[in-house]
């Protein structure tokens, strides 16, 4: 005789475990982001003890939203996207969501058809650090189907979403300020990708304070390699101008500039001070220990993240959507590269 498939546990099952209402396991199970955290870790935890499959495929035919998030990034290699990548899918996994992640390789039709494919798996919601510079109507249209967009790192052109951003132009003018109080009239700025807001309010940023001391901008911003950095400082240590500080737009292009510098003998910040823009994890024990301007990708992702469940909250309850834009501060970080000793002043 044929033995009876085991009945699969139900939802009053889990209320009656983890002592619940069955409402609150359904808000646990649509994600609704009001949950208690300490409410949800029972249901979750009862969830888990019976074995309790919510039923994906059906929500799915019914057009309900699903237990997804869509994240897109430029560069998965970046270590500040990587983090935030990170970040996202912890957050994500507390609160019941699958994060789909994918990178965009800085092309933005690529990250508009990423966009497009994500929302066609009946996304929650979809995070987006966007490569594109203009607005693309795809998005917009997106938006009007009740996907909840949220931008971080720079805000998303021709879409009215919310943002989350930092303090770039304050903090690069602090940096270009600092060097020239340690007596620099000499400071290039070096990098690439200007056209992506937060680069480019860096580089308004070191103008900003360059002119406000009456100093000469020295602006290299194409160079995005270390070969392409090689040449620049061949050229610039032959120049009749050449620089005595720089100021790094990212991470990498400090990282290049200390390698090299090395490599061709220049003492570091006696010959050339450096202060570079995003902190990193070795920033602190390299030789010298880089100065940098710090953000935090954990702190970006995390306000980007709350953005996002509000936002899925609001369209759920047909609430009116006023975009929001949250912008971080940031930090100077004083090390060696720029001329400080442990424990000097600013």
């Amino acid at each position: 005789m044929k033995q009876a498939p085991e009945r699969p546990p139900t939802i009053r099952e889990v209320a009656k475990l983890a002592r619940v209402g069955l409402m609150t396991v359904s808000r646990v199970i649509n994600n609704n982001p009001r949950v208690r955290p300490s409410t949800l870790k029972k249901v979750n935890a009862a969830i888990a003890a019976l074995g309790y499959q919510k039923n994906e495929a059906a929500r799915l035919l019914k057009g309900q939203r699903a237990s997804m998030i869509g994240l897109i990034v430029p560069d998965l290699s970046d270590s500040f996207f990587a983090v935030c990548a990170h970040t996202v899918q912890q957050i994500a996994r507390t609160h019941g969501y699958m994060t789909l992640v994918a990178a965009s390789e800085r092309d933005s039709e690529l990250e508009i058809q990423q966009a497009e494919l994500m929302a066609g798996r009946k996304l929650a919601g979809l995070l987006v650090v966007t490569s594109t510079k203009e607005g693309d109507e795809r998005l917009q249209r997106l938006q009007k189907t009740g996907l909840a967009i949220v931008a971080f790192d720079r805000p998303l052109a021709g879409a009215q979403t919310d943002a989350v951003v930092v303090e770039n132009r304050s903090g690069a003018e602090e940096a270009v300020r600092h060097l020239i109080g340690h007596g620099h009239k000499r400071i290039a700025c070096l990098g690439y990708d200007e056209s992506v807001y937060a680069v480019h309010e860096r580089v308004e940023g070191y103008k900003s304070a360059m002119h406000a001391s009456g100093l000469k901008p020295a602006l290299s911003l194409g160079i995005n390699s270390i070969e392409g950095t090689r040449k620049w400082l061949q050229a610039a240590l032959k120049s009749a101008d050449r620089p005595t500080a720089v100021f790094a737009l990212n991470h990498r292009t400090a990282t290049y500039l200390l390698r090299l510098l090395a490599e061709f003998g220049i003492a570091v910040p006696r010959e050339m001070a450096l202060v570079g823009f995003d902190d990193f994890d070795l920033a602190a024990v390299v030789s010298p220990a880089l100065t940098t301007v710090a953000q935090s990708p954990v702190e970006v992702a995390r306000r980007a993240m709350a953005l996002l469940f509000d936002r899925i909250s609001d369209h759920r309850r047909g609430a009116e959507f006023v975009p929001a834009k949250i912008v971080l501060p940031v930090t100077l970080i004083l090390r060696a590269s720029c001329g400080c000793t442990p424990h000097a002043p600013a």
